[in-house]
């Protein structure tokens, strides 16, 4: 198989796996605030890469490398990102939440055309379009409530920092590893979120863990959360990223709502509606379209 496909299929997988988060971070949420979600998830993903490095499964070697790119990749994400994303989700409505996220694919082939000089050709971009009518349709469907500007500002803050994010793991990928760069971005993830759960509980943060751990619904989440959705999905998302120009790799993430909401339909028993199957289908096909449609 060419590093091209095994690329594609990883982005695949991983905004696959990050479509079923939302089910997770939904269950853990009702037993735990988001600080002790954060500062839980990310605690279990780092003792999980330690354990990865000492086992020499993955190498890790940051020997004679500066840290100061993969320390600012850890401040776009998953610090920076998460808290924007959170509070843009709390003071917007999900119809706008979900049209804002739909556009993260345009923020990040532009960016990658800039500073890259990966310029994604006419089709490409029409495929692009196609996704993010896809998206936007589904949205469409999500429940009311308001838009606060404090609220859209965190989403656009939250996307553009996720698709400079893609830009600066492409070009770290010319000097470490996929596993390095996760590895680091992580450890900068578990000070961030732990310094954030010790100001808001101060002396009382174990107890809050304690009690979150008792559920065992909570737990479940966390293990998902924390050992799939972050290091198995955020390593195979810098692989693709190795391997593939920015604007084929990020146009994956429409995937993410494909899966969730059919997640919801599954599971939770939701609505699947002839409005949801043709949304999918733009979704997909603009997905295909950005790959076919690359200049080899």
């Amino acid at each position: 198989m060419s590093e091209e496909k095994k690329g594609m299929l990883a982005a695949g997988a991983a905004y696959t796996i990050f479509g079923l988060s939302y089910l997770f971070s939904k269950m853990a949420l009702e037993a735990a605030e988001p600080a002790i979600l954060l500062c839980a998830r990310f605690s279990l993903t780092l003792v999980l890469m330690n354990i990865l490095a000492a086992t020499g499964v993955l190498k890790l070697n940051l020997r004679g490398k500066s840290l100061k790119g993969p320390i600012l990749l850890g401040l776009l994400q998953p610090a920076l990102y998460f808290i924007l994303e959170n509070y843009g989700i709390k003071y917007t409505s999900t119809s706008f939440t979900g049209m804002v996220s739909s556009v993260s694919p345009v923020f990040s082939a532009a960016l990658g055309a800039v500073m890259l000089r990966e310029k994604p050709n006419a089709k490409q971009w029409a495929a692009i379009l196609v996704t993010i009518a896809g998206v936007m349709l589904v949205s469409l469907g999500g429940g009311g409530g308001q838009n606060t500007l404090a609220g859209c500002m965190c989403l656009l803050g939250a996307y553009l920092s996720g698709a400079y994010y893609s830009i600066l793991v492409r070009r770290l990928t010319r000097e470490y590893t996929p596993f390095e760069l996760t590895y680091i971005m992580f450890t900068v993830g578990f000070m961030f979120f732990a310094a954030m759960a010790l100001v808001q509980y101060g002396g009382g943060v174990f107890a809050a863990l304690g009690a979150a751990f008792a559920r065992p619904r909570f737990v479940l989440a966390v293990v998902y959360l924390g050992a799939v959705a972050s290091v198995g999905a955020y390593l195979l998302v810098n692989y693709s990223l190795s391997r593939l120009p920015v604007a084929r790799s990020t146009i994956f993430t429409s995937l993410s709502t494909v899966v969730s909401v059919l997640s919801g339909v599954v599971i939770m028993g939701d609505p699947f509606t002839p409005v949801s199957a043709l949304a999918f289908a733009l979704i997909l096909a603009g997905v295909w379209g950005v790959n076919r449609f690359a200049e080899r």
